[in-house]
């Protein structure tokens, strides 16, 4: 029987919680949503992990300003800013009837029961169940089954990081933000790095440019956030949920199965006209723009995987030749804004000598709100 069919008739463990309360706590788990084949676990990864990901392009898509007016040439400031993106109810959960789960071609169903499922920024609470129904001559036998995974409860991406703005000619600023990698052990981290440009266009427009305490400009940016998780995902998990038997496990290299790791990368590209007026004390600002994010979830490394070696009596095998290598790798796409539905930004800046605090709320789909601390020497 070919690898493909025996993956088709073994979807016989349920998917964990992949979060708690602290939302990369069980990154380390994820590695067993494979029990339910290599098709599936990427349907569920990608329904259950979008919002997140969304949640992080917006995050990176603000923070990039402060204030219309870009540094004079060799003026600059260093801003640690916080940017938290609000998941809407909306994206809170998804249904698993939606996803095309099982293998009809090779006679595997799935019903699903319930209404629906939560995200992984959802509610702390069991999601739909899901019943894998195998066709043997004719009949539905089930085969598995079980809830989907939980919600963190945590409808929220928080978005730490450095920003630096350095003043160029022709009223011009070039933007560079940071986060070093950031690990929260077991060997997994995650880290940014973003270029932007601030241009005005007041100077360029006759009249308009003469007009005191008032700003307008163009802002671009791209940001790129890059994270590794490292995963353990070993045979005797099959064993400590009575799915197989630890003689049943076969390994013939030590530490086969030690080389799994999660990346997960989003980047955004952001673009926006602002405008502000700067007093001797506050500077209000707001803008307009759009942003579009792109995420990859990409699993590395050999997973334990069962496989039938007896279809009389139906007895399963782990092996290093049943292993899954590398096997989930998918592209999350999303525009949180576009040329239809703009973002909205709103917000002020308290500066006190050289020091300055700005707080601002940019409305969009996935709404952030941003709060900086920074110096300042125009």
């Amino acid at each position: 029987m070919k690898r493909n069919k025996l993956r088709s008739k073994l979807y016989i463990t349920a998917i964990v919680l992949l979060f708690t309360s602290q939302v990369f706590a069980q990154f380390g788990q994820l590695g067993q949503v494979l029990s339910t084949g290599e098709d599936d676990a990427k349907k569920i990864f990608e329904a259950y992990l979008s919002p997140y990901a969304n949640g992080m392009g917006a995050g990176l898509s603000t923070g990039w300003y402060n204030t219309a007016k870009p540094h004079k040439l060799g003026g600059f400031d260093l801003t640690v800013s916080f940017n938290l993106a609000i998941i809407p109810i909306s994206d809170q959960s998804y249904d698993a009837n939606d996803l095309n789960l099982g293998d009809p071609a090779n006679g595997l169903t799935v019903d699903v029961t319930g209404d629906k499922s939560s995200t992984a920024a959802g509610k702390n609470t069991a999601g739909q169940q899901v019943t894998y129904n195998q066709d043997i001559l004719g009949v539905d036998i089930p085969v598995t089954s079980f809830n989907l995974p939980k919600g963190t409860g945590f409808a929220y991406t928080p978005m730490p990081m450095i920003q630096l703005g350095v003043g160029l000619v022709k009223e011009t600023e070039l933007n560079f933000r940071y986060s070093p990698d950031i690990e929260w052990g077991n060997g997994s981290k995650m880290g940014l790095w973003g270029v932007g440009l601030k241009h005005s266009i007041k100077q360029w427009i006759p009249a308009v440019n003469k007009l005191p305490l008032f700003d307008l400009t163009f802002q671009g940016g791209y940001t790129k956030l890059k994270s590794t998780t490292a995963l353990s995902f070993q045979p005797s998990a099959y064993e400590d949920m009575g799915i197989i038997k630890s003689g049943d496990i076969v390994l013939d290299i030590p530490g086969f199965y030690d080389n799994q790791e999660m990346l997960f990368d989003v980047s955004n590209i952001t673009a926006n006209i602002i405008v502000s007026g700067d007093f001797k004390i506050i500077c209000i600002y707001g803008g307009v723009g759009i942003s579009s994010s792109t995420s990859t979830l990409q699993l590395n490394g050999n997973y334990p995987f069962p496989e039938v070696i007896n279809n009389t009596t139906g007895q399963l095998e782990i092996s290093d030749a049943t292993a899954l290598s590398d096997p989930i790798d998918i592209t999350i796409k999303n525009s949180d804004g576009s040329a239809t539905k703009p973002r909205f930004n709103a917000g002020f800046r308290l500066k006190f000598a050289v020091v300055t605090i700005n707080f601002d709320y940019t409305y969009a789909n996935y709404s952030v709100a941003s709060a900086g601390l920074g110096i300042s020497f125009r």
